[in-house]
């Protein structure tokens, strides 16, 4: 692949990479390589990272990786939070720019 770093992810990404691994092994970046790229894509707004609840933890409401340093609940969140403390699961999605 050429291109840079960022136009590599953003090509494999794509053309139809389900995965941060998947995207590793097409572009021959290493997976910490390709996690910055993604991280810096998502903040310039090229790709967009929204957390997939897969239920409330038996702790309830500010126990899971998404919620607030305060406890409250992280439902809904805009992306990962910051404070995540466990696996958290992630949708990444390619915006196309605005013509």
């Amino acid at each position: 692949m050429t291109g840079g770093p960022l136009q590599q992810v953003l090509a494999a990404f794509g053309s139809g990479a389900r995965s941060l691994d998947e995207i590793s092994r097409r572009t021959g970046l290493s997976r910490a390589s390709v996690d910055a790229a993604v991280d810096h894509l998502v903040r310039m707004g090229r790709v967009e990272a929204r957390e997939l609840a897969a239920g409330c933890p038996d702790g309830g409401c500010g126990t899971c990786a998404s919620g607030s340093a305060d406890g409250a609940a992280g439902c809904g969140a805009d992306g990962p939070s910051r404070r995540r403390s466990g696996p958290v699961l992630v949708e990444l999605t390619l915006r196309r720019p605005l013509r």
